[in-house]
């Protein structure tokens, strides 16, 4: 069994803005839980995995050129093999942290379907809209708020098609459509955006 309470410590001590850090994985894990209320998922392997699928996007643990998901499986490899995991869940576990990403086909496990759905709704609706605009000035390809309305409207157009499961695609479309009335009223507000 995992030790959550230095899993959790790792991304604490990264010290990584909070709307990427522990709040971020811990809203990934209990979505989740929520899209496959009526499966059973093993909760060691979709909370382990949520915890630490971030962890190599972190600045304290990232490798230049190297994608962040390959670098948090390899990390948590290394980590869950000291702890002494479950050597029959931790593939399952790997599998979940290399394709969370939307870019990513959905992993084999169920977990990591899940996973993988519920990190992609994170990034839409009204806690989406937050994180980009939290992280304007903090991330390299968000240098201003246009910046993050070009995220937000390219994510509300992108993001629901990659969802693959059916209680997913049902809230990214309510998600999506938190996107569009924000930046809607948020136009109408700013003269075009012209004044933000």
């Amino acid at each position: 069994m995992a030790d959550y309470q230095e899993l959790v410590q790792l991304v604490e001590q990264a010290n990584v803005h909070p709307s990427l850090g522990l709040k971020h994985c811990q809203r990934v894990y209990n979505l989740a839980k929520e899209l496959a209320q009526n499966l059973a998922l093993d909760d060691e392997i979709l909370y382990t995995s949520a915890i630490l699928h971030d962890l190599g996007k972190y600045p304290a643990y990232a490798l230049p050129n190297v994608d962040h998901s390959l670098r948090s499986k390899g990390l948590a490899s290394n980590i869950l093999q000291k702890q002494m995991f479950s050597p029959g869940k931790l593939p399952k576990v790997l599998d979940a942290i290399e394709s969370h990403m939307y870019y990513s086909e959905p992993g084999r496990s169920d977990e990591a379907v899940y996973l993988r759905d519920a990190n992609i709704l994170d990034n839409l609706g009204n806690i989406g809209i937050m994180r980009l605009f939290c992280l304007v000035g903090q991330d390299e390809l968000l240098k201003t708020p246009e910046d993050a309305i070009q995220r937000a409207r390219t994510f509300a157009e992108a993001l629901p098609g990659k969802v693959a499961t059916k209680a997913g695609r049902r809230l990214a479309v309510k998600r999506r459509e938190e996107v569009l009335r924000f930046l809607a009223g948020l136009r109408r507000q700013t003269a075009e955006y012209s004044m933000i």
